[in-house]
């Protein structure tokens, strides 16, 4: 059959709206969450300490940006690359305090803190924690010895080892191929407490058995930008460039992730995702997505390739997801239909399985799965690269609807949607926002009549195969066809994530912060305020109302300081933390992380040794760009991460490692150099073997160890 060039269709004026499937989510499960603790305001890695007022030009800060710059060009000059490569990153100043002489780690579940949405259910926590006085102890953990000594071992060779040892120079900035020569299904516990570990980890072991990743962390979708201009309703034919074997997409058995292949892991995982982001929606570049679709209006992609998706999902795949996995009515999966303008809901109770599923199915009902994340590996896949591009919570719903139905009444939603169509087809209908206040809509509508409904903007048939993008907002509704059964995915981004979410978390620090800075802003009231203002007197333009509008704005301007925003957007990085998927570790890096086999060594005697320790020559980074997130909060330094999550959402509270000032500097430095190496020798921390094992045990980290080469050139 004659292969056709893709099409792509749009929609002209600007629909700023979306939706395609809220992703509801469901509460904690497993835990009972404490109080939530209040922010501590006005505090950042900036100016974390308890001073009144931190100034970015003090002696301390000066010193602590010496070091991280000196560290960084050293590694810089050694790897020959631009220090700007390192990424993004703070200036890094803070105020020095005296540094105790132990130092602390906690690791702790934090509060579910305040954030609400419509999808998740989760509740606002409230009262403030009692804060306990601080214990001396510096790392809790201490798993690996910093050389495995073997079982017998002569006195002589001891001492000459203990004297290599001490001449042993490590070699900064060394490049190198990864160690990990193959996947492997071994998985390592971090030595958490055994109570912890148990629930804590079930997460990773559900990714280890279903075997790590095949290296499908390819290359980008890549074809050239459509010359046609784009008109209503009409394909438009772009033309394609020959796929070379670089660009060309691997489509593995249904069974698989059909995601871009072949991309080392040195690679920025931000860069990974925007070229998987590349694929999802080619031909479209990136680039002309974000100019001139994204929160603007509709993008089509037609590309007459009915196998583009098809590795994602299949009926075949959800029949044994529903056989091997304990999947729920209501919490995962919803049974609905829409008939005569009315639509409801027909859950059972108890677990899903194939026969009552596929009768729902077959008396003309839509199944909708929540969460298919949670349980197939290819959408997990798929939702854990993107999160890294998009940083923010990245949900996943299919819908799975029978011939000649519907299973959703029109409305819109609070998401940023992309609708994959996996199977069949589907008409789907997109109307304009009925008012200006519901373009990039913050919340989900309630089910909406067809009066309600002006002409449609975009009405079309997806085929298998098919893209269809649509803003937050944007009013929608879809029905299979006659004789035609359809199955896509929706993917959805962007949830609570716009300018106003960022002020909500910003004003309320900036406003506590300039409180206590400001003796203006801690002045009484005027007594006649009342008498200006209020709904009686809005209509009024007194002298004196305008005089007092003026010195509120003066007084309004001094809220939008640097430090405000800085801890506002560290608590929406915190948010993504806890919302985040765990991360999918790639074969390449497999062996050099924690969860990796090999680490150990099981001997005959009962014991069990460690055979790949952390050691000064070893170098490392972090295993993501968006791993962790260094945080200043109730006078405290933490790191937020989120490999210990589960793929349920929410399952577990978020999780933190509390840590000094000195410790953060090495966090800081991991930070800017990623995607490169560091040599564990360079970093700016007191007792770095002991700093390093405490984030590899988290799964935090890449160790790669030295090669034997490598020890043969440093050993005398």
């Amino acid at each position: 059959m004659e292969a056709k060039s893709p099409a792509i269709t749009v929609e002209p004026t600007a629909v700023e709206a979306a939706a395609g499937g809220s992703a509801s989510k469901k509460p904690p499960q497993k835990r009972k969450k404490p109080a939530a603790s209040p922010v501590a305001a006005g505090t950042t890695l900036q100016a974390a300490h308890q001073q009144p007022s931190a100034t970015p030009t003090s002696p301390a800060s000066k010193m602590k940006t010496q070091i991280i710059n000196e560290i960084m060009e050293e590694m810089n000059g050694k790897l020959g690359t631009s220090s700007s490569a390192a990424g993004e990153g703070a200036d890094g100043t803070a105020e020095a305090e005296q540094m105790p002489a132990r130092k602390k780690q906690k690791n702790k579940h934090a509060s579910p803190g305040t954030d609400t949405t419509a999808s998740t259910g989760s509740g606002e926590g409230g009262g403030k924690k009692q804060k306990k006085p601080a214990k001396q102890v510096r790392f809790h953990i201490k798993l690996y010895p910093a050389k495995p000594q073997p079982l017998a071992t002569s006195t002589a060779a001891i001492a000459k080892k203990k004297k290599a040892k001490q001449q042993t120079t490590p070699k900064d900035g060394q490049k190198g191929d990864q160690s990990g020569t193959g996947a492997t299904k071994g998985q390592q516990n971090g030595g958490s407490e055994p109570k912890k570990a148990t629930k804590r980890n079930r997460s990773k072991a559900n990714a280890a058995k279903s075997g790590p990743s095949n290296g499908a962390e390819g290359g980008e979708y890549v074809l050239p930008p459509p010359t046609s201009s784009f008109t209503p309703i009409q394909c438009v034919q772009v033309k394609q460039e020959p796929k070379t074997p670089q660009g060309k997409l691997q489509r593995p058995a249904a069974a698989t992730p059909i995601l871009p292949a072949g991309m080392p892991n040195e690679l920025d995982s931000v860069t990974i995702g925007r070229q998987t982001f590349g694929w999802l929606i080619g031909p479209i570049t990136v680039e002309e997505f974000l100019g001139s679709y994204w929160e603007r209006k509709p993008l089509l992609v037609q590309r007459n390739d009915a196998q583009y998706y098809a590795g994602l999902l299949s009926r075949a795949m959800i029949d044994e997801m529903l056989r091997t996995n304990n999947v729920e009515y209501t919490k995962n999966v919803d049974i609905t239909s829409y008939v005569g303008g009315q639509r409801e809901t027909h859950n059972p109770d108890g677990r899903v399985l194939p026969p009552d599923m596929w009768h729902f199915y077959g008396e003309g009902c839509s199944v909708r799965m929540l969460n298919p994340q949670t349980y197939l590996r290819s959408i997990y896949e798929l939702n854990v690269k993107l999160q890294e591009y998009f940083h923010c919570m990245t949900g996943a719903n299919f819908y799975l609807t029978p011939p000649n139905s519907q299973g959703f009444a029109p409305h819109y939603d609070d998401i940023e949607a992309f609708v994959l169509q996996i199977e069949g087809r589907k008409r789907w209908r997109l109307y304009p926002a009925r008012q200006p206040q519901e373009v990039l809509a913050r919340v989900s509508s309630e089910n909406l009549s067809e009066e309600e409904l002006g002409a449609p903007l975009l009405d079309v048939v997806l085929e298998a195969g098919d893209l269809l993008y649509f803003p937050r907002g944007c009013i929608h509704q879809a029905a299979t066809v006659p004789g035609a059964h359809s199955l896509h995915v929706t993917l959805s981004v962007y949830q609570r994530n716009c300018w106003a979410d960022l002020f909500e978390q910003m004003l309320p620090l900036a406003l506590a912060s300039a409180a206590e800075e400001n003796q203006l802003l801690r002045e009484g009231l005027p007594l006649d305020l009342h008498h200006h203002f209020g709904i009686v007197h809005s209509d009024e333009q007194t002298a004196e109302r305008r005089r007092l509008i003026v010195r509120i704005r003066a007084m309004f301007d001094k809220l939008f300081a640097d430090t405000a925003i800085d801890a506002a957007v560290d608590q929406l990085a915190k948010r993504f933390q806890h919302d985040a998927l765990p991360p999918m570790v790639d074969y390449t890096e497999w062996n050099d992380t924690v969860y990796g086999a090999g680490n150990y060594e099981f001997r005959a005697d009962g014991t069990v040794q460690c055979v790949r320790p952390i050691e000064e020559q070893s170098s490392v980074r972090l295993l993501r760009r968006n791993i962790l997130r260094l945080v200043s909060e109730e006078d405290k330094l933490r790191i937020y991460y989120h490999t210990d999550n589960s793929r349920e959402y929410h399952q577990y509270e978020a999780n933190f490692l509390e840590l000094d000032h000195e410790t953060a500097l090495g966090v800081e430095l991991l930070i800017k150099m990623y995607p490169r190496y560091i040599p564990v020798a360079s970093l700016p921390v007191e007792d770095r073997l002991e700093f390093i094992r405490s984030l590899w045990e988290k799964g935090l980290i890449v160790c790669r160890r030295p090669t034997a080469a490598e020890e043969a050139t440093a050993t005398p």
